[in-house]
């Protein structure tokens, strides 16, 4: 917070100054954080491990709107489902079901805060739910909130 003030108060050099300690702070705290949404600890992995993760989650993250089976990310990460699964849940301390739900309901929330012309349903398919009523109960067990008691909410936040 005191970085966030001094670069407030601050003009020319100096809030370029401010603005860079405050770069510098994050960077050293960037180990301690979760992801906001998936609730992975941001952990050290081998060499090995770190590129099987990264490709895991960077197919998840381009591939969350599509039908996503247990084959096709267990293939990416070249393992069979069975030892994926016990992978994944070895080092994300979750399935990958519910890694990915958690994000596909991350992208969920923001379009129903950013596109708030589109009909939930809409964003349902958009986000990978092959139904609306899997993707409310997804989305309420997540949230603890229905999709549109999540917008009043926000509304009222922000």
């Amino acid at each position: 917070k005191e970085h966030l003030v001094q670069i407030n108060v601050s003009a020319g050099i100096d809030r370029l100054l401010s603005f860079v300690k405050l770069i510098n702070f994050l960077s050293k705290k960037v180990d301690q954080w979760t992801s906001l949404y998936t609730g992975i600890p941001q952990k050290k992995f081998s060499d090995a491990e770190g590129l099987r993760i990264n490709e895991i989650f960077q197919y998840t993250f381009q591939h969350f709107g599509d039908k996503i089976s247990l084959e096709d990310i267990a293939a990416v990460a070249h393992m069979t489902p069975h030892a994926f699964c016990k992978y994944f849940k070895k080092h994300t301390r979750k399935t990958y079901v519910t890694f990915l739900n958690e994000i596909r309901i991350e992208r969920a929330c923001k379009m129903l805060i950013d596109e708030s012309s589109e009909s939930v349903s809409n964003i349902a398919f958009k986000t990978g739910f092959n139904n609306v009523v899997n993707f409310n109960r997804v989305f309420k067990k997540i949230t603890k909130l229905s999709p549109s008691e999540y917008v009043q909410e926000h509304r009222m936040r922000y």
